[in-house]
């Protein structure tokens, strides 16, 4: 078998992955939606707040979101995409960003992830569309949007904080903070396994073998 890494099919995937992105930050869902597949039976989307097919995600996404910018996809910049026939995978670093206040004090979130994603060409002259997203985290950090000196105490650790891996606990707090209850069987970067389990999955898929889901 041979995957082609060079053509035409490697920009307008790594274009559709970055769209996609923007067009979730910036609230505009049908053309998000767009950049999945039809057949929303066929999509699977797996982030820290939600498991499952993109219709709920975006649904679920449109509720949290109200219409304004603030969790920010940035330094998202496909590094691996492969093709092979109308099957693709990508593999991506991400630099996720947003704002959030507690207990009266500003601070910006930092989360470190990698992201894959399946992709299928809907017919052979057709356009790419993307089958699934998956994020497996890095490492994160919570810092005051301002560095001077607050009358408020300082953020402690709580021991359900601890339950989470260091991978994303600084996320899992602010998500906390907003009312969602992430996983904290994620995978991330201390949990090898897991990950490669995804892109496993992946080039699989890309060889025929798997389908998606």
């Amino acid at each position: 078998m041979r995957m082609e890494n060079e053509g035409s099919d490697i920009p307008e995937i790594a274009n559709l992955l970055k769209r996609e992105r923007y067009y979730r930050d910036t609230a505009q869902w049908d053309l998000c939606r767009a950049a999945f597949h039809p057949d929303g039976s066929k999509t699977y989307v797996n982030v820290a707040w939600y498991e499952g097919d993109v219709e709920v995600f975006l649904h679920k996404s449109a509720i949290m979101h109200k219409s304004k910018v603030n969790i920010i996809h940035s330094s998202f910049d496909p590094v691996d995409i492969r093709v092979h026939g109308r099957r693709a995978i990508s593999e991506a670093f991400c630099l996720v960003t947003s704002g959030v206040t507690i207990g009266g004090v500003e601070y910006e979130l930092a989360s470190h992830m990698r992201l894959a994603s399946r992709l299928e060409k809907i017919t052979d002259n057709g356009p790419w569309r993307m089958l699934s997203l998956e994020s497996t985290y890095v490492r994160d950090r919570l810092v005051t949007a301002f560095p001077g000196p607050t009358t408020n105490p300082p953020l402690v650790m709580s021991s359900e904080m601890l339950e989470y891996p260091k991978g994303y606990r600084h996320l899992a707090m602010v998500m906390l903070t907003r009312g969602l209850k992430p996983r904290t069987d994620l995978p991330h970067e201390d949990d090898q396994e897991g990950i490669q389990r995804i892109f496993d999955r992946n080039r699989a898929f890309l060889e025929g073998y798997h389908s998606c889901g």
